[in-house]
């Protein structure tokens, strides 16, 4: 397999079962710690730089650098552009001075785990890309699950045109109670309550990885599915590096379809089609809200 100038193994396809969806471009980017450091690069710059527009921003490209024969960073799934249409390869001081600062404090927030395009002979403004391997990934990217690491003013999200966003609050907590004492409440998309209570769940049943990917991942390959007689997620298959990719949403899938709720009801009545999307959320969240995941009878 070709390797990267960085380190990183390059990916010849897009439908590379390590690579994600990424909300904050058009395209997709390494999953597991990799994707925990730029989502909170891409935080870090929506929240303090400019708001990213997510069609004028990209990240995995199998391709050379341009203007060159070398495989481009983009190719590892490690590296994102934001923006690219306001700041073009090769155009100087496309970020004010305040910016630029703002942009090389997060480099150093994050211990130059990433860097910045912009400090190049050939300005890559846009650009910014993982570097220092793997054991460095990894330690940014618990500090960063640990809330250890500074800048984040709240839940941000991309938005439709770029402007300059104002601090948003943050997100008022209920006190009235919680998992598992209370059931969540059924959302489309994961929060941190949901996160944190498969963590809680996924440690309660033996599954003490400080990555939840890989604890689900490895308690999926340890459930039988009826079908096959093997694990929902087949390890003679699949490996288990922390990323829920599309073969392991679909072992999920599955295995929502054939638990019952409190009701009698199947939790997940949609395809096993890989897609992390409203209705498996769902079905996952009424999963962590049984009873007896709940420790009630």
């Amino acid at each position: 397999m070709a390797i990267s100038r960085n380190g990183w193994d390059v990916y010849s396809s897009g439908s590379n079962q390590n690579l994600v969806n990424f909300p904050w471009i058009t395209g997709k980017v390494r999953g597991g710690d990799h994707y925990v450091v730029l989502d909170y690069i891409a935080k870090r710059w929506n929240d303090e730089v400019e708001t990213i527009r997510k069609d004028w921003s990209w990240g995995y490209a199998n391709r050379p650098v341009r203007g060159a024969s070398v495989i481009s960073e983009h190719a590892t799934g490690t590296a994102v552009d934001f923006n690219a249409p306001l700041h073009p390869l090769g155009k100087k001081n496309t970020f004010s001075a305040a910016d630029q600062a703002k942009i090389r404090q997060i480099m150093k927030d994050v211990s130059h785990a990433a860097r910045w395009g912009g400090e190049w002979s050939r300005p890559d403004d846009m650009h910014v890309e993982l570097t220092g391997g793997n054991t460095l990934i990894g330690r940014v990217a618990d500090q960063i699950r640990a809330g250890e690491l500074p800048g984040l003013s709240g839940d941000v999200k991309p938005a439709g045109k770029p402007s300059k966003p104002a601090t948003k609050p943050k997100p008022s907590v209920d006190k009235s109670g919680a998992w598992p004492e209370k059931p969540l409440k059924v959302t489309d998309k994961h929060t941190a309550e949901s996160d944190a209570a498969w963590r809680e769940l996924m440690a309660a049943i033996g599954y003490k990885d400080k990555d939840l990917g890989k604890n689900l991942l490895a308690w999926l390959s340890e459930l039988k599915d009826p079908r096959t007689g093997k694990g929902y997620y087949d390890l003679t298959k699949w490996v288990n590096d922390g990323v829920v990719g599309s073969e392991g949403v679909k072992a999920l899938q599955r295995k929502l379809y054939d638990t019952k709720g409190d009701d009698g009801k199947r939790l997940y009545n949609g395809k096993a089609d890989g897609k992390r999307q409203a209705m498996t959320v769902n079905a996952e969240i009424e999963y962590l809200n049984l009873k007896q995941n709940r420790g009630i009878k």
